[in-house]
């Protein structure tokens, strides 16, 4: 192995003993354990494909009356499912885990190009100055 791949390595073993990672793995955990949050998310996909299966008619063979039924039913889910606690949880777990993941990749592209990456929109209304 070279170097920089042992430094990677390294680098993984150390993302993978940190607090979001250990969070990311205790709430995915209660939220795969979760049978009432599993049967919902499964109606979830089911409605999902249906209602594909729904657009994926020739004009004039979709039953509206159907997609509406669907779409009415995907919201309520979506709306049981978010709201759950240990959805919630699980959900911003892996938004910690990913902006742990961001950080080192800014990190290391900082290092290779001397640049810090910003968040410019390149909509100067949108920050207080340039970068």
């Amino acid at each position: 192995m070279d170097r920089i791949t042992e430094l990677a390595h390294a680098l993984g073993e150390e993302i993978a003993r940190s607090a979001e990672i250990k969070n990311l793995e205790s709430t995915k955990a209660a939220f795969d354990a979760d049978a009432n949050l599993q049967a919902k998310m499964s109606e979830y996909e089911t409605e999902r494909r249906l209602l594909g299966e729904e657009f994926s008619k020739n004009a004039g063979e979709a039953d509206e009356r159907a997609i509406a039924d669907l779409r009415a039913r995907i919201e309520e889910l979506t709306r049981e499912i978010t709201a759950d606690p240990v959805y919630a949880a699980f959900a911003a777990a892996q938004t910690a885990m990913n902006n742990l993941m961001a950080n080192v990749n800014a990190e290391i592209k900082f290092c290779i190009t001397g640049e810090r990456p910003t968040d410019c929109t390149h909509d100067c209304s949108t920050c207080s100055g340039c970068h």
